[in-house]
């Protein structure tokens, strides 16, 4: 039985997948049992035949193309793991990524959610956790800054942790549900759980010994005003209005709605 259930959503993109897939292969250690379950959209290129491809891998295939979030949610059906980490396509995890994310939550049971310090391809930092601001808009904090600095390099409590690369407990994500379909196709699903573990008393944590390197926008690009990234916009409103008037400890900072 697997301790790490690995969920990678997909469409298309075959060659990101594959680069993502070898990484794991090579920089996953022995110490974690882990499965990988491809979350396949209705891709058309070679992510319909990767199961002839790459070896000893999971596919989930939708019925029609559920866009991010709800292949998300389908694909973890089949997740058998005590953990359920989500990993973005476009990215590559590096040396010893998974030990330091499943000891942080194996010591501490009051950990709901914890994610991975996510880094620009030139190593430079994209992310040491997210901040949640009281409109509801989202910042990575320290971007584009030194990742080798020591504020960034220290286990803490952040108001949520990205989907590139975030890890939850699969009790906690049976209760909730798996993630809030008001935030469908995608964007904010990410902070959103995370408050909704903190509603339940949960921490959510950084653990910056996890390091990944991230390829920003390959999926939906970064025009927030087009295609899916406008729901980056759109959520965001959704957030705000749902956890504004919440009285439960759902931020680790003032920063509270």
């Amino acid at each position: 039985m697997p301790l790490v259930s690995i969920i990678i959503p997909v469409f298309n993109q075959f060659d990101f997948t594959y680069v993502c897939l070898k990484s794991i292969l090579n920089n996953s250690g022995d110490k974690i049992k882990y499965e990988i379950i491809i979350g396949d959209d209705c891709s058309f290129d070679l992510t319909k035949i990767i199961r002839k491809i790459v070896g000893n891998i999971k596919v989930v295939k939708t019925s029609e193309n559920f866009k991010f979030l709800k292949n998300c949610n389908n694909a973890t059906q089949r997740a058998k793991g005590k953990y359920i980490l989500f990993l973005n396509n476009d990215t590559e995890v590096l040396d010893n990524w998974l030990f330091p994310l499943v000891d942080l939550m194996e010591q501490d049971e009051t950990i709901g959610i914890t994610g991975s310090k996510l880094v620009f391809p030139d190593g430079s930092l994209q992310e040491a956790g997210g901040i949640i601001w009281k409109d509801g808009s989202a910042w990575n904090y320290g971007r584009s800054s030194d990742a080798k600095l020591p504020e960034f390099n220290y286990v803490k409590e952040v108001d949520y942790i990205s989907g590139a690369s975030l890890m939850i407990r699969k009790t906690i994500w049976d209760k909730l549900g798996g993630f809030d379909e008001i935030f469908s196709p995608c964007y904010c699903e990410d902070s959103d759980i995370c408050f909704s573990a903190r509603n339940l008393g949960y921490k959510v944590k950084y653990q910056p010994a996890s390091v990944v390197i991230h390829y920003e926008g390959k999926s939906n690009g970064t025009d927030t005003s087009t295609g899916l990234k406008q729901y980056q916009v759109i959520n965001q409103k959704k957030l705000y209005k749902k956890w504004k008037n919440s009285q439960s400890n759902v931020a680790v900072t003032d920063r509270r709605y």
